[in-house]
């Protein structure tokens, strides 16, 4: 089944523990990672601030522009990107804000931009090591409920 992306949707990282009322339905993308088609980031927000957790949204977006000879293809790729980058910043959340596709001489160029979010317990964001212990912390408990 192909996976179609749009400005707005929301990607948030797999096997992640959370209360029962974060567990959100959402598609498969790829091992560490979830879409979340049907649900906006206000509706993440304000479950999260029910149950006394938070959906940080980073200011600073990121753009990745893929050229290739088809655009699904450029698309996955430009977000593979993004997902990477988010990972590599240890957030477990990411909103995809605007997705360009251009077309020139029969290659295919995809810009994908985003912002790192991050679905946690506390108020602020904090180092990067922290953020990475926090992650492998809410990933790793033995017998807990997943994601």
């Amino acid at each position: 089944m192909e996976i179609v992306l749009a400005d707005g949707c929301l990607f948030l990282m797999k096997r992640l523990i959370v209360p029962p009322t974060l567990r959100f339905e959402g598609q498969p993308y790829s091992e560490e990672w979830r879409l979340l088609r049907s649900l906006k980031s206000s509706e993440v927000d304000s479950r999260a601030q029910g149950c006394g957790w938070n959906f940080i949204f980073l200011a600073e977006a990121m753009r990745r522009t893929v050229f290739g000879l088809g655009r699904p293809w450029a698309l996955r790729r430009a977000t593979n990107k993004i997902l990477a980058e988010v990972r590599k910043n240890a957030f477990n959340s990411v909103e995809i804000t605007k997705i360009t596709a251009r077309q020139f001489l029969g290659l295919h160029c995809v810009t994908v931009a985003a912002h790192s979010r991050s679905l946690q317990k506390s108020e602020r964001i904090r180092d990067i090591s922290t953020r990475r212990r926090e992650l492998a912390m809410y990933q790793c408990v033995p017998g807990a409920e997943r994601l």
